[in-house]
């Protein structure tokens, strides 16, 4: 890791702050099939839905795909509450797969995204990224996003 010394947030798997935290990388492919995503990435994806087919949420209710996608998440794969963790998964994993992931970038009709999630336990202290992470995200062309929510008051 890093020798810089006046850094004020050091990483810790549990973040005392956070109560889950994960990334994820969302591809939207627009009419490239999900696999064809697969095949530039070298990679596989923890979810794909394909447009046309249907699929069933967990109350039961059943709906068609009307876009497809391709994500990529560290929710069930890092265990840490550490959001840094999470998108050093991701970038380790995407580091692979540049020159498909440049190819995808500059393609019409493609929407990618590094989305991250933060569940915040008290309502401050909040994510921290280190320069580390933001130069691999910069250096991979990535637009990086925060999804923020807060626990309820207990």
């Amino acid at each position: 890791m890093s020798t810089i010394k006046s850094r004020v947030t050091p990483v810790s798997s549990d973040y005392p702050t956070c109560s889950e935290c994960y990334a994820q990388l969302l591809i939207y492919p627009g009419m490239m099939h999900p696999d064809n995503v697969s095949r530039l990435l070298k990679l596989e994806p923890t979810q794909k839905n394909i447009v046309g087919t249907t699929v069933t949420n967990s109350r039961g209710k059943t709906r068609e795909i009307k876009l497809s996608s391709w994500f990529l998440s560290s929710k069930s794969y890092v265990e840490s509450k550490d959001l840094r963790d999470h998108i050093d998964w991701l970038l380790r994993k995407l580091n692979q797969s540049e020159i498909g992931l440049k190819q995808l970038q500059r393609t019409e009709g493609i929407s990618i995204t590094l989305s991250c999630v933060w569940r915040s336990k008290f309502g401050h202290s909040g994510p921290v990224l280190w320069p580390e992470q933001m130069r691999s995200i910069s250096d991979l062309d990535l637009e990086c996003s925060f999804d923020i929510y807060f626990d309820p008051d207990k």
